[in-house]
């Protein structure tokens, strides 16, 4: 029983570790798509103003650039969000495992007291049979 209950506390810490990172990783890709958009706003600047070349196409570059950012990072917290799916799967399982040998052990508890009352109960009625027959 303890070893499964540790089990499952390992699992639940790895769950939280994974989940941690994965929320990590959504805060990175909310932080680049800001940057991206951004980027956007302030290169719209240099089209209605005085209009420089240089200085638009370093804005695509660099755009072009955090557009490529954010596919890799959305890859990257789509394979951790397999990973979180797996380990949730693994904490149910060890959550099933102890839940079903406390299920076991409490329904043991239950037979081992309705035994012991039926035997409480069968020295009463031989106590009483006794008197009985002695009277």
């Amino acid at each position: 029983m303890t070893i499964r209950r540790h089990t499952l506390e390992d699992e639940r810490i790895k769950l939280a570790s994974i989940m941690n990172i994965y929320n990590k990783q959504l805060d990175v890709l909310h932080q680049m798509n800001n940057a991206l958009e951004q980027t956007r706003r302030e290169s719209e600047k240099y089209l209605e103003g005085n209009f420089d070349a240089n200085i638009i196409a370093n804005y695509s570059a660099f755009s072009n650039k955090i557009v490529q950012d954010i596919k890799t990072q959305e890859k990257i917290i789509e394979k951790t969000k397999q990973e979180l799916e797996l380990q949730q799967k693994i904490a149910k399982e060890a959550y099933i495992k102890v839940k079903s040998l406390e299920n076991l052990k409490e329904k043991q508890r239950e037979n081992y007291n309705k035994e012991l009352l039926q035997e409480e109960i069968k020295q009463i009625d031989d106590i009483v049979n006794s008197k009985r027959i002695t009277a």
